[in-house]
């Protein structure tokens, strides 16, 4: 299992450019200096950021600590009867979604991280998730890596979509780490292979060549790639990539870092979460 926010791991230290400065396809955005905003007091392993630039740190024994865009704790939730928590997917900040690799769980939470329910995937025929996400719909997207199917899966536990199997459909089937979905498509990102993009009916749609990818972000009509050392920016509507950041020279073991919005997150190998203002 993989922490996606399972979260770049082993990612390198990246200092933004402007995402919506635009070179063309190939260029690298230039190295702008950034404005340190705060430093979260609490030490975490993995982290993700909502549309509201709110934090979302995971901490040594699965706290859930949910942080303002001012830095200040405002909430947190802890369950550790679950083993540990792989994955949070926070597309919707007032519709979370906690992933139990283990106990092959979703717990779901509300905004001020009350639960609000828990979906055990055996009961929907799950055999194997390895990752999940939050459907348009406010269903989720399951996908089995043990059936290679993509199945979207109701509250109650009912199937209501179902992929083929993608191991006689594809050459290379997927072995997803990670599932975002947005505007009616779902994307699998799956390191060593790509990201296997499907329409909102579970059918293979394109696979984007970027095996080096560890991590996705959906930013408006952009595919944010995070590959070891560097950002890339990928855009649906014109079919360019463009780098976003690289800075060999700072090289760090066990970095994971996020774009959102005019901000830049850094979590560092001994656990410090900084936020930085982009220019």
């Amino acid at each position: 299992m993989v922490l996606s926010v399972w979260l770049l791991l082993n990612a390198c230290s990246l200092r933004p450019g402007a995402l919506n400065a635009a070179p063309a396809s190939g260029e690298t955005a230039g190295q702008d200096s950034l404005r340190l905003l705060h430093i979260l007091p609490q030490r975490g392993k993995a982290f993700t950021v909502d549309k509201l630039q709110q934090v979302y740190l995971i901490d040594s024994i699965n706290t859930v600590y949910k942080y303002g865009p001012d830095g200040r704790e405002i909430f947190h939730y802890n369950n550790n009867t679950r083993g540990t928590l792989g994955y949070i997917d926070a597309t919707d900040p007032f519709n979370l979604l906690l992933f139990y690799p283990e106990l092959q769980s979703i717990a779901t939470l509300d905004r001020t991280m009350n639960e609000t329910g828990l979906l055990h995937l055996f009961s929907a025929g799950v055999v194997n998730a390895t990752a999940m996400g939050l459907a348009i719909d406010n269903n989720i997207w399951v996908y089995d890596q043990a059936l290679f199917q993509l199945k979207k899966v109701g509250r109650d536990g009912q199937v209501l979509v179902t992929s083929d199997n993608l191991s006689a459909q594809l050459a290379d089937p997927p072995r997803a780490t990670q599932l975002t979905a947005q505007n009616n498509l779902i994307y699998l990102t799956c390191p060593g292979q790509g990201v296997y993009v499907f329409d909102n009916f579970g059918q293979f749609y394109q696979l984007l060549p970027y095996p080096q990818a560890e991590r996705v972000q959906l930013l408006d009509q952009k595919v944010v790639l995070y590959e070891p050392g560097r950002v890339l920016a990928y855009n649906l509507q014109t079919l360019q990539e463009r780098v976003l950041s690289v800075e060999g020279q700072r090289q760090k073991q066990g970095m994971q870092v996020r774009y959102q919005g005019k901000r830049y997150y850094e979590l560092d190998a001994s656990g410090a979460l900084k936020v930085y203002a982009t220019p």
